[in-house]
């Protein structure tokens, strides 16, 4: 099913921000999926390895408050990521209830795979774009995105 022609959208959705967001997140997702998807990953896998790669081994906890994630989920998809060899989960010295989930060596050097495919993607995302308004946008949208999770 291809999508309408943006032009012939009536103003009321081409002029709107929250339609044009939505449209472009899904396109960059579909795109980033596809590519990411021959590594037997999704992109809350993707997620979970770009946070602990900069972060280091964090609680399960942790992990689900710091990507908004609901920790029954967040169990399923760090099962996945077990089974695939990327993640470890030992139990907390000091409180054996909670985990501790850090890369394995093949989650590392696949958490730098992700990265430099998420990196493509944008790449192609934002190709009309000139560096300054590359960097412009992303200021604008992390600063949108931190001011909509001080709402939530």
């Amino acid at each position: 099913m291809s999508s309408p022609d943006l032009d012939a959208l009536p103003d009321a959705l081409s002029g709107h921000v929250g339609y044009l967001l939505v449209r472009l997140g899904k396109h960059a997702q579909r795109l980033f999926s596809l590519e990411i998807g021959a590594l037997g990953l999704r992109p809350p896998h993707c997620d979970i390895l770009l946070t602990l790669s900069a972060q280091g081994a964090l609680a399960q906890v942790d992990i689900a408050t710091t990507l908004h994630i609901e920790r029954a989920h967040l169990v399923a998809l760090l099962d996945q990521l077990t089974a695939l060899g990327l993640v470890v989960r030992t139990p907390d010295a000091a409180d054996r209830r909670r985990h501790a989930v850090r890369l394995t060596e093949a989650g590392v050097d696949t958490a730098a795979r992700v990265a430099a495919i998420a990196r493509e993607v944008e790449g192609a995302l934002l190709a009309d774009l000139s560096e300054a308004e590359a960097a412009s946008l992303r200021s604008m949208l992390r600063r949108l995105a931190r001011d909509a999770d001080e709402g939530d």
